[in-house]
């Protein structure tokens, strides 16, 4: 019997689930709208609860579909630089997900930026020290949560961009970790080591008991317990930010090739055999890590530039 592949997109409007055969033909597709709320200007968050539904009703929605078909493995991608804080535990969210385009990061961020810390910051991540980036977030949350910090430095919570979250519930909260490409959004990378920094948690204020594991884009990130639908055992095999997601599928494999993205917001990226930095503001990310260990991984890099509200501004 043919198998098929389970494609999540876990997007900041909605999430998106497809059903793909082995022709590489979509057999069944769901799609399940999220909302947004701003409880101040330039703040935006949303319900983790609501998104981790979201995945349910279009994975259960799109394997009805198709008939129930056996799967070889499943994949996801996410909006990035969105981060939230969970209990180990229990798995219960402590806060709100806070999403990529929020501002209540800023003054940690202007803060730092005084104190010298932007060479050193975008040398180490290929970042610019803005707020849209998930590290000014998740220490917002610790600070907001009682005794975040420390429960935080105790591994008793677990902070996350969205790959992280839906990874955890798929496999039932036996697994916390995340690719490449959602760490390489989060200020806390190394880009050039591919591992969180520890002078970067540092500046941060992030304990790094509380952060997920990364790996590489098509590591073997766990297997699904069963929920519903969907069978337990299948391999969670891809993980990835969802515009890197886009110029892997576009083919962009070569530098001098470009992809742009409209949806929410925009991005534009174009794929570079290692570590270029810019000082116009535009970002150097991972585009995606391919091999299962370190002895086989090959790393594509890229260059990005971003626009916040795109698709959002038009509707």
């Amino acid at each position: 019997m043919r198998k098929h592949i389970l494609a999540i997109d876990q997007g900041t409007t909605n999430t998106k689930a497809l059903i793909v055969d082995e022709a590489g033909q979509v057999v069944a597709r769901a799609s399940c709208p999220l909302t947004q709320s701003y409880p101040q200007p330039a703040w935006v968050e949303q319900d983790p609860l609501a998104i981790w539904e979201s995945v349910r009703e279009a994975v259960t929605s799109s394997l009805e579909q198709a008939g129930r078909p056996p799967l070889a493995a499943l994949a996801v991608s996410n909006q990035r630089e969105t981060v939230m804080l969970w209990e180990r535990k229990t798995g219960r969210p402590l806060g709100p997900a806070i999403g990529w385009q929020c501002q209540r990061g800023a003054p940690l961020c202007a803060q730092l930026r005084a104190r010298g810390f932007e060479p050193v910051v975008r040398k180490k991540t290929g970042l610019t020290l803005d707020a849209m980036f998930s590290a000014s977030k998740a220490r917002w949350l610790l600070d907001n949560v009682p005794e975040g910090r420390q429960r935080a430095e105790n591994g008793e919570v677990c902070l996350g961009t969205m790959d992280s979250w839906v990874l955890w519930n798929l496999t039932g909260g036996r697994v916390h970790a995340c690719d490449f490409t959602n760490a390489s959004r989060t200020l806390l990378f190394d880009l050039h080591r591919l591992a969180w920094d520890e002078e970067l948690l540092g500046i941060f204020g992030i304990p790094a008991p509380a952060l997920p594991t990364p790996l590489p884009s098509s590591a073997i990130h766990g297997e699904s317990v069963g929920l519903g639908l969907l069978p337990a055992g299948v391999p969670i095999a891809c993980l990835v930010g969802d515009s890197h997601g886009a110029l892997f599928g576009h083919a962009r494999f070569s530098p001098g090739t470009v992809k742009a993205t409209y949806g929410t917001g925009s991005s534009l990226m174009a794929p570079t055999r290692q570590v270029v930095l810019s000082s116009q503001g535009i970002s150097s990310t991972v585009a995606w890590a391919l091999g299962r260990g370190p002895a086989e991984r090959v790393t594509t890099y890229a260059l990005e530039g971003n626009i916040y509200a795109t698709g959002a501004a038009v509707h």
